[in-house]
């Protein structure tokens, strides 16, 4: 009996020991866990220095914690716009026996290939991810986001309605395929699935700003001020500063007296915004980040596409574009923005050469010698920017199909059957060698051709022949040079520093004229 207290004794004791042993690794564990969060919360808070210097503090002690801490600088050099040092970065943490690890390293792989518009390689890494853990939400729309990009929309809509259709309540889920509908012209539709997810979850702050965004690109000014100021509000109280002068500056662009107006709307609860901060910190491996691109200073309301040309310092692009405008600035592919000011321009060709204030390097231009005749039969890519503000304009998307008349005409257009959506009026059209065929001005309008011929046409969008530039602005004259066949993502990774994002502000009722008269009519 005594023996059997003495081993239950020892026993104890040596149970105390081990606790006492493990407790300083369970105390050091927790410590970084808290350290990483804190550094978390000041990348979702735009706050890259602040997490740089925090992280640079951080000791490590396990290979684990050494690899965690990679990825967390993968994921400030994707925010700050520097894919190629997150890559260094993500590759570190690759070869892992730790999966979750391999898993984020993956993911990290698949949005810095996406930044540099290396599809196929964000397509593999997602894809990979997505074998390592079939439930990651964040991957799977990753996927549908490089898909989308590289032209193959049919699979990542599926990939996306399936998601929503089992996800309903994500926010990320509800933006993503939103953002999808909005790329394609169906901003209604994202509209919808935007309200009906603040119905569920009324205090989610990207799921309102993007709202906001959308609202405002159509027109419904009140609403999406009114959805601004909520922000506006929320980022005041959890101390964002940098986002609260950013959406402040944003509501004082459009309303300048709006601070002075009473009846302003109910705002977030503190405990509501607190709390949804500490979702977005929890959720952050979930989530991951919205990448940083310079940011134009205006709001625009009217957009379009375009392309370098010369020595860098000028842009092709619609003349309906920039029309009326009061103010341009254009962005490319490498998130770089630069004044512009309208240097020529022709209605009857519906083309303008926009003179940047700030030129690009010489090597984004694409090049007179790079310009093609469009043939009828022969495969064509449509690259630009669709009129949406999550999905879709900090990156072009490509359209593909084949030119499908060539017109002989004075006019220099022809008739492409990629699909031309809002937003992406005067960008590039290219051949398979990677020439410049066409500039894209406006998608057929069927209701038009119904009533003229009794037939509903096929979706046709209506190009300019790149060599009516010479016609027009006494352009360069085209060199020959030698084919050499390109797959769309090689020609969509090429030309993505070349291809713009034109943002306009025009006044309002020019910008309600614009989204009327923006599909232009073959008669």
């Amino acid at each position: 009996m005594l023996m059997y207290k003495f081993r239950g004794t020892s026993l104890l004791i040596v149970l105390l020991l081990l606790l006492n042993i493990n407790h300083p690794l369970v105390a050091s564990e927790a410590s970084f866990l808290k350290k990483i969060s804190k550094i978390q919360k000041e990348i979702n808070n735009d706050d890259v220095k602040e997490a740089t210097r925090l992280l640079g503090k951080l000791k490590t002690s396990t290979e684990d914690e050494r690899d965690r801490v990679n990825i967390l600088f993968g994921d400030i050099y994707v925010k700050i716009n520097q894919p190629g040092k997150a890559i260094e970065f993500y590759e570190k943490s690759f070869f892992t026996a730790n999966e979750k690890i391999e898993n984020l390293a993956s993911l990290g792989l698949a949005e810095a290939y996406l930044q540099q518009g290396k599809l196929v390689k964000a397509i593999d890494y997602a894809e990979k991810s997505l074998l390592l853990n079939s439930d990651i939400i964040k991957t799977k729309i990753v996927l549908a986001i490089a898909r989308t990009r590289n032209g193959d929309k049919e699979q990542a809509l599926e990939l996306l309605e399936d998601l929503y259709m089992n996800q309903k309540n994500n926010a990320e889920v509800n933006l993503a395929i939103a953002g999808y509908h909005s790329s394609f012209d169906n901003n209604e539709e994202a509209i919808k699935i935007l309200k009906a997810f603040l119905k569920r979850s009324p205090n989610n702050i990207k799921v309102m700003n993007e709202l906001a965004n959308q609202l405002w690109l159509l027109g419904n000014n009140d609403e999406a001020i009114a959805l601004k100021y909520k922000i506006y509000k929320h980022y005041t109280f959890t101390g964002n500063r940098y986002l609260a002068r950013k959406i402040k500056i944003w509501i004082l662009s459009v309303d300048p007296e709006y601070f002075a107006k009473k009846g302003k709307p109910k705002i977030i609860r503190t405990e509501k915004s607190k709390e949804y901060e500490e979702k977005e910190i929890k959720n952050y491996d979930e989530n991951k980040i919205v990448p940083q691109f310079e940011e134009f200073d205006f709001v625009y309301n009217f957009s379009g596409s375009g392309f370098i040309v010369g020595k860098g310092e000028y842009v092709i692009t619609n003349n309906h574009v920039i029309d009326g405008a009061k103010r341009i600035a254009v962005r490319n592919g490498n998130g770089k923005i630069s004044e512009a000011r309208v240097a020529a321009q022709s209605k009857d060709y519906d083309l303008a050469i926009l003179e940047l204030i700030k030129p690009y390097h010489e090597k984004f231009a694409i090049k007179s010698k790079n310009f093609s005749d469009p043939k009828e039969g022969i495969d064509v890519l449509s690259i630009g920017y669709p009129l949406t503000t999550w999905f879709g304009n900090d990156r072009p998307v490509i359209t593909e199909g084949i030119v499908s008349k060539v017109f002989d005409d004075k006019t220099g257009i022809f008739l492409t059957t990629t699909n031309v959506n809002a937003g992406n009026s005067g960008g590039p059209v290219f051949n398979l060698n990677g020439q410049l065929v066409g500039i894209t001005a406006a998608a057929l309008d069927k209701d038009f051709i119904l009533k003229k011929t009794g037939r509903i046409p096929n979706a046709m969008g209506i190009a300019i022949k790149s060599n009516m530039l010479k016609e027009v602005f006494n352009y360069k004259i085209t060199i020959p040079i030698k084919n050499v066949s390109y797959d769309k993502s090689k020609i969509y990774e090429m030309m993505l520093p070349s291809i713009v994002f034109v943002a306009v502000l025009v006044e309002e009722e020019e910008k309600k004229n614009k989204y009327i008269q923006k599909k232009k009519r073959i008669k």
